[in-house]
């Protein structure tokens, strides 16, 4: 059994949910969260056009303190801003990784900064709280 976690465009859930069904993956959980990279959560137009920029979709730092933000010292050259994301969790245990992780990058990679990540985790075990199956039979 693995855990898949992939951080993804929102624009792409539903195309992602539909691919993933597609070979087989139907339990997924989908999480709505704000988050940078290493652009440091600039966004441009010519980086990636698809991106709102409006203050609406976007919260900036002062609306929402980070610790790093509130060092004694920096002093902020540009605004930093939190890019909406969407966070799909999955375990897989019948459909291979591999083709999970093909899966997930067939329909995400634009070739733009801000297509996302995946990480993949070992996961030990699991249980099902309504029948107490453990392993695989919880999951399936």
């Amino acid at each position: 059994m693995k855990e898949v976690m992939a951080i993804i465009r929102q624009a792409k859930v539903k195309e992602t949910l539909a691919a993933l069904a597609d070979i087989g993956v139907t339990s997924v959980t989908v999480h709505s969260l704000n988050g940078r990279g290493r652009q440091g959560g600039n966004i441009m137009e010519s980086v990636d056009p698809e991106m709102k920029t409006d203050v609406e979709c976007v919260s900036k730092i002062y609306k929402f303190p980070t610790p790093s933000s509130m060092a004694g010292d920096s002093k902020l050259t540009k605004p930093v801003l939190w890019v909406p994301k969407s966070l799909l969790n999955l375990v897989v245990s019948e459909v291979p990784v591999k083709k999970v992780l093909e899966t997930l990058i067939a329909v995400n990679r634009t070739g733009r900064c801000g297509d996302g990540k995946v990480f993949i985790l070992p996961l030990t075990d699991a249980v099902r709280i309504r029948t107490g199956e453990t392993g695989d039979e919880a999951i399936i």
